[in-house]
C-alpha cells in the first residue's frame, strides 16, 4: 500500500515486530524517542553552497562539487512559497526535487529566501522584494552558467517566477516551470459563495491584520493554516503516522516528510508581503487582469512570451486546476502546456507521484525546450476549456448591485421605500456591493452651496484613508495617493512664490501626464480657478474667451508660445536635471519648496460647492466658447460616475480623453478620486484609438472600467481580433454619446462586458444615467442627488414651449416629447445660465437644457433631438436620434449615421439627409436601404439625400460635427464615396450625379407647393 502523498510504502510485514504486544512495545519506543528528540533519526541534506546573497535572499546552488561538467547542464531555477523554508525542494533523500534533477542532468539552484522572522528586517518584505530577490537570481545563475535559466516554482513560488518573468519580459528565462501555482484566483473561492463577497471579507481581514499583526503570521500559524485548507487530508496523514508508529523502518522513510510538515518546513508570513498578496494578488487578481505593481512600475503575465508548463493536482484543493489553468488567458503570447497529476497540493513537488509523474516530465521538458522535437508524453496543448471558464464574469452580480444601489438611493433621496420589502432577498445577497453607493449619493444629495467639497480635499481625504494605494498609472509608472499628496502641496507652495493667489484663473496648457492632474488639483487645493486649454486651438484665440491671470505649461508648450504675454509663463513638468528656459519662462521644478513660507491668507482646500472650480474651452470656429464647472459639479459628476459604474479601490479606470476634456477631469479624475480606483491614462491622445496600443494599456494596468466619449470605440470594435483581447479583464464600457448601432457591436464583440451610458446637460447638473444596458440607446433615469429634473410639453414645429392657458407649460405625459428642464435650487447653489420662469407654476425657475426628450411608461428617458437639430421640412418637423439610430442597428454595412437637416439652392424648407459611413470590407446596399426606410420610418423622416463618406466630421469628443455638414450642403466634398437621393419616379434610392441636382431641386420644389396648398 502507497501513500500518494509522501511516496513511502508500508514495510512488509516480515519486516514489522509480531504480534499486538510486540508492536504496542515498538510503537512506545520510537514515540518516546520522537518526543525526546524531536525525531527518530538526523536529516540527510545535498550538498549545496551559497553562490550569492542579496538583500532578501540566499542563492543555493547544489551538486557543486561533483557536477564539474556544469556547462552541459541546463539551470534550473527553483523558487519556494513564502511560508515554506527553502527545504521543500530536498525534504529527504527519497523525496528530493534537487536530487531528482541532477540525476536528471540538470543543474539545481534554489532560491532561499530564509525565515523572515529570524533575519534583519525580514517581516517587513514585500511581495516586491521577493519578486526582485528571484530576479536577481536569474541573473546570478545567467552569470554563472552563461545560459539561459528555467525558471520554477512551487505554489506561491510560481507567483513570484510569473511575476519575476513578466517583470523581466522574459529576459534571460528559458522556460517557465510552475506546479500549483493559482492565476485567477477568484476561481478557487470554495461553496461557490459569492465573489464580492468573499473579496469584501479578504479586504476586511487585510485591514484587521495590519491593524493586529502588522509584523505578519508566526510560522506556527501558517503551518496551521495550510493544514486548514485540506483537514481531511492532515487527518488522514496522522492516523497513518499512529497505525505505522511500531515500524521503525517505514517511520524512517517518512521521518523527513514528518519533521517538514511537523513544524521545521514552515516560516513565518511577513506583514507587508501578507497585506500586497491580500489586495493585489486576491482582492484585485492583479495575475489574471494585469496591472501588478513591482518596484513602482507595472507588470502584467501578457509580457511573458517564453514557453510555460503548468503541473496541475487532481486533487489540489489550495489551487484547484482552473486557477492554475488561468495562465492560458493571463499570457497569451506565451506557449502553454499542462500536466495533470493525480495528487493534491504538496504531492506535486513531494511523494510518490512527484517522483513518478513530475521530475521525470520536467526532465523531458528541458530536453524539449532545447530541440523542439519531443514534447513530454504526459504534456498536453493549454486551450481554453468549456469546464474552466476563465476570469470573474463581473456584469451580473456588480451590475445587480449597482441597479439595486441605484433604485434604493432614488427611494432615500426621495423619502420613500416603497418596494423594498420585494428586494430584501436580492439585498441580503448583494449588500457588499449596495453598501458603497448609499454614502456616496447620500452625500451628493446632501451638498449645498456652502458645503467644502473639491477635487482638492477628495484627494487628500483618500491620501489620509489609504495613502500607499495606486492613484495614478502612466507609462509603466505607478504614483501612490500620498505620493500625489505630496507633490500637488510642493506646487501649491510653487504657485504660491509665483505669486499666484485664491480665486485667481489660471491657465494650464499641459499634455495629459501625472504633472498636469497634479497641477489642476493643486489650483482646487489653493483656491484658484483652473482654465484647461486646448492644445488644438491657438492660444490666442482661447485667451479672448477667457481671460487669464497666469498660465502654466510643460517645457515643450512653453518652449511653442511665441508670442509675448502679459504675464509670465510657469513651467511645470519634465524636471529632474538642470536645464535653461528661454526668457520670460518661470521654471517652477527649480523652486524649492521647503523655503516658501505659506502666507496667512492660505487655507488648505477652500473651495466650496456654489464657488466656481474649473473652466472648459468648448466648441471651435466660431462657436468657441466656455463652460464654468461648479465644485458641485465637479461632484456631482465624480460621485455619479463612482456609483454608476460602482466603482471601489479594486477597479482601474481607462482614461482615454486628455485632462482638458471633461471627461477626463470630471469623469475619470473624479470617479477615481471619490472612489479609491486607479487611474490608468492612456500611452497617447490621438484622434483614434491604435487597437493595438490599447489592449497593451489594458493588460499592463489591469484595466476593467474603460472610458469613452461619442464614437470613440469606432476603431476598436471594428478592427481585427487581437491575441490580447483574449479572456480581457474590461468588465464595464462607461461613457456618454455612444450610437445605437456602436452600442450593440460593442456589448457583442467584448461580452461579458456591458455598458453604462451617462447624459449631462451643458448647464446645471442634469444627470440620467442607463445603468443596467438592458435599453439600447436610453439615457436611463435621473442621478439621485442630483438636480431635479422636469419635462415640459414642446412644439417641434414652432420651437417653442406649449403654453396652455393658464400661461404655464404642461408636463409630458409618458411617450411625448418635451424639452428637459432642471430646477434651479438657489440653496444648493444652482446659480449658472439663464434661467426661464413660471415653467410649471408661478414663481419657480428651470434651466433649459435643449434637449428633447421623451420618457417611457417605466420612467426611462430617451433623447429624441437636440433644439438646434431639429429637421423644418416641408411635410413636417423630424427629430434625428431615431433615425440615426434605425439605420446603424438595422443595416450591417453602415458604422456611423448622422441625419440633419440639408438646405437645397432654390428651396425654402430643409429636407432630411444622412451622412453614413460604411464598415470595414462592407458595401451599402442601395435596395436594403430603401426597403428599410419604408418600413421603419415615416415619410417625412426617410433621408432625402445620402451620402457615403469616408469618414464624418467629429469634434474633439468624437461627436458628429452635424453643423459642418449642413454648411456644405450639396457641394460635396472629394472625399464623398457614393451619394445617393430618394427617386420618386423609380422608388429607390439611386446614385445622385449633376445632372440629377435640377430633378431633385424640381421635386422639392413640388413638394413644398403640395404641403403650402394645405
Amino acid at each position: 500500500m502507497s501513500n500518494a502523498e509522501d511516496g513511502t510504502e508500508e514495510s512488509p510485514r516480515s519486516s514489522a515486530p509480531r504480534g499486538a504486544l510486540a508492536r504496542f512495545a515498538a510503537a512506545m519506543r520510537n514515540g518516546m524517542e520522537i518526543a525526546r528528540f524531536g525525531g527518530i533519526s538526523e536529516r540527510e541534506p545535498s550538498p549545496f553552497e551559497f553562490a550569492s546573497e542579496g538583500e532578501h535572499h540566499r542563492l543555493r546552488h547544489y551538486f557543486f562539487e561533483a557536477d564539474r561538467a556544469r556547462e552541459e547542464r541546463p539551470p534550473v531555477l527553483l523558487v519556494p512559497p513564502l511560508m515554506m523554508t527553502a527545504d521543500v525542494w530536498d525534504v529527504a533523500p527519497n523525496a528530493s526535487a534537487v536530487r531528482s534533477l541532477h540525476e536528471g542532468g540538470a543543474d539545481p539552484w534554489v532560491v532561499d529566501f530564509g525565515s523572515p522572522d529570524k533575519e534583519e528586517g525580514g517581516l517587513d518584505r514585500t511581495l516586491t522584494d521577493h519578486v526582485l530577490a528571484v530576479s536577481e537570481a536569474i541573473d546570478a545563475v545567467h552569470k554563472a552558467t552563461g545560459r539561459e535559466v528555467h525558471l520554477m516554482g512551487y505554489s506561491q513560488g510560481g507567483m513570484f517566477a510569473y511575476q519575476a518573468a513578466a517583470y523581466r519580459r522574459s529576459d534571460r528565462i528559458a522556460s517557465l516551470v510552475t506546479f500549483g501555482s493559482g492565476v485567477d484566483l477568484h476561481q478557487g473561492i470554495p461553496l461557490n459563495l459569492p465573489t464580492e463577497l468573499v473579496i469584501e471579507s479578504i479586504e476586511r481581514f487585510g485591514k484587521l491584520q495590519e491593524a493586529l499583526m502588522p509584523a505578519g503570521i508566526p510560522s506556527w500559524a501558517t503551518r496551521i493554516g495550510f493544514q486548514l485548507m485540506d483537514p481531511i487530508k492532515t487527518v488522514q496523514q496522522r492516523i497513518d503516522f499512529a497505525r505505522r508508529l511500531y515500524d521503525r523502518e517505514a517511520l524512517q522513510k517518512r521521518e523527513g516528510m514528518r519533521r517538514f510538515m511537523g513544524g521545521e518546513g514552515w516560516t513565518a508570513f511577513p506583514g507587508p508581503a501578507l497585506a500586497d498578496l491580500l489586495k493585489q494578488l486576491v482582492a484585485q487578481n492583479r495575475l489574471l487582469k494585469g496591472g501588478l505593481v513591482i518596484n513602482e512600475q507595472t507588470v502584467t503575465l501578457a509580457d511573458i512570451r517564453c514557453p510555460i508548463l503548468v503541473f496541475v493536482g487532481s486533487s489540489d484543493s489550495i489551487a484547484p486546476p482552473p486557477t492554475v489553468r488561468a495562465i492560458y488567458a493571463a499570457a497569451p503570447y506565451a506557449e502553454c502546456y499542462q500536466i495533470k497529476v493525480p495528487a493534491g497540493h504538496f504531492g506535486l513537488v513531494v511523494g510518490s507521484r512527484a517522483n513518478e509523474v513530475t521530475w521525470p516530465s520536467v526532465l523531458e521538458w528541458l530536453e524539449w525546450t532545447a530541440d523542439q522535437e519531443n514534447l513530454p508524453e504526459a504534456a498536453s496543448r493549454l486551450h481554453e476549456r468549456p469546464s474552466d471558464s476563465v476570469g470573474s464574469a463581473p456584469g451580473d452580480d456588480l451590475r445587480a448591485a449597482a441597479g439595486l444601489a441605484w433604485d434604493l438611493s432614488v427611494n432615500l433621496v426621495g423619502g420613500a421605500l416603497q418596494g423594498l420589502s420585494d428586494r430584501v432577498g436580492i439585498l441580503g445577497r448583494l449588500a457588499q456591493n449596495v453598501a458603497p453607493q448609499l454614502p456616496r449619493l447620500n452625500r451628493l444629495a446632501e451638498i449645498r452651496s456652502g458645503t467644502r467639497v473639491s477635487p482638492g480635499l477628495s484627494l487628500r481625504e483618500r491620501a489620509r484613508e489609504a495613502p500607499e494605494d495606486t492613484f495614478f498609472l502612466f507609462e509603466g509608472r505607478a504614483h501612490s495617493f500620498q505620493a500625489a499628496d505630496v507633490r500637488i502641496d510642493n506646487i501649491v507652495r510653487g504657485l504660491i512664490a509665483c505669486g499666484v493667489r485664491h480665486g485667481q484663473h489660471v491657465g494650464l496648457l499641459m499634455e495629459t501626464r501625472p504633472s498636469a492632474v497634479a497641477a489642476a488639483v493643486a489650483l482646487s487645493r489653493l483656491g484658484a480657478v483652473a482654465v484647461l486649454l486646448r492644445p488644438d486651438i491657438s492660444l490666442e484665440r482661447q485667451l479672448d474667451v477667457a481671460p487669464l491671470e497666469h498660465l502654466v505649461c510643460d517645457p515643450e508648450r512653453a518652449e511653442a508660445i511665441s508670442k509675448p504675454l502679459d504675464f509670465e509663463i510657469l513651467v511645470l513638468g519634465g524636471g529632474g536635471e538642470e536645464r535653461t528656459l528661454a526668457a520670460g519662462l518661470v521654471d517652477m521644478e527649480a523652486i524649492d519648496p521647503d523655503l516658501v513660507e505659506l502666507p496667512e491668507w492660505y487655507s488648505p482646500n477652500p473651495g466650496l460647492a456654489g464657488e466656481l472650480a474649473l473652466i472648459l474651452i468648448t466648441g471651435d470656429g466660431d462657436q468657441l466658447g466656455t463652460s464654468r464647472v461648479s465644485n458641485r459639479r465637479w461632484a456631482t459628476s465624480a460621485y455619479g460616475t463612482a456609483s454608476g459604474c460602482a466603482l471601489t479601490s479594486r477597479d482601474t479606470v481607462y482614461c482615454r480623453s486628455p485632462a482638458h476634456h471633461a471627461t477626463g477631469i470630471l469623469v475619470c479624475v473624479g470617479g477615481a478620486l471619490v472612489s479609491g480606483a486607479r487611474l490608468a491614462m492612456a500611452s497617447e491622445f490621438t484622434s483614434t484609438i491604435d487597437p493595438e496600443l490599447f489592449w497593451r494599456d489594458v493588460r499592463r494596468y489591469g484595466v476593467n472600467v474603460v472610458f469613452y466619449t461619442g464614437s470613440l470605440l469606432r476603431v476598436l470594435v471594428n478592427s481585427p481580433v487581437s491575441r490580447q483581447e483574449r479572456h480581457h479583464s474590461i468588465r464595464l464600457f462607461a461613457g456618454s454619446g455612444l450610437p445605437k448601432g456602436l452600442w450593440q457591436r460593442l456589448m457583442q464583440r467584448f461580452a461579458p462586458a456591458t455598458v453604462v451610458e451617462f447624459f449631462a446637460s451643458t448647464e446645471g447638473n442634469a444627470v440620467l444615467v442607463n445603468l443596467t444596458g438592458e435599453k439600447i440607446g436610453s439615457l436611463g433615469r435621473p442621478l439621485p442627488g442630483g438636480g431635479e429634473l422636469g419635462v415640459a410639453a414642446w412644439n417641434l414645429e414652432e420651437g417653442k414651449l406649449i403654453e396652455h392657458e393658464s400661461g404655464f407649460a404642461g408636463e409630458c405625459r409618458p411617450g411625448e416629447i418635451g424639452l428637459l428642464v432642471e430646477r434651479v435650487d438657489r440653496e444648493r447653489g444652482e446659480l449658472e445660465g439663464r434661467p426661464i420662469r413660471g415653467v410649471f407654476e408661478a414663481g419657480d425657475a428651470w434651466l433649459n437644457t435643449r434637449d428633447l426628450v421623451r420618457v417611457d411608461p417605466e420612467g426611462d428617458y430617451w433623447l429624441v433631438d437636440h433644439v438646434d437639430d431639429v429637421i423644418h421640412s416641408a411635410k413636417g418637423a423630424v427629430t434625428t436620434v431615431a433615425v440615426e439610430g434605425t439605420l446603424t442597428s438595422e443595416i450591417d454595412a453602415i458604422d456611423l449615421a448622422a441625419v440633419y437637416g440639408l438646405k437645397v439652392p432654390g428651396t425654402r424648407f430643409e429636407i432630411p439627409a444622412a451622412a453614413i459611413t460604411l464598415r470595414p470590407n462592407s458595401t451599402l446596399n442601395p435596395d436594403a436601404l430603401y426597403r428599410l426606410a419604408r418600413r421603419r420610418l415615416r415619410d417625412v423622416e426617410r433621408p432625402v439625400v445620402i451620402r457615403v463618406m469616408a469618414e464624418l466630421p467629429q469634434t474633439a469628443g468624437h461627436r458628429i460635427h452635424k453643423r459642418t455638414l449642413r454648411q456644405e450642403g450639396l457641394a460635396f466634398a472629394e472625399s464623398e464615396l457614393q451619394t445617393l437621393w430618394l427617386d420618386p419616379d423609380n422608388d429607390c434610392y439611386s446614385p445622385l450625379s449633376a445632372e440629377h441636382t435640377n430633378e431633385l431641386i424640381d421635386h422639392l420644389a413640388a413638394i413644398e407647393s403640395n404641403y403650402e396648398d394645405r
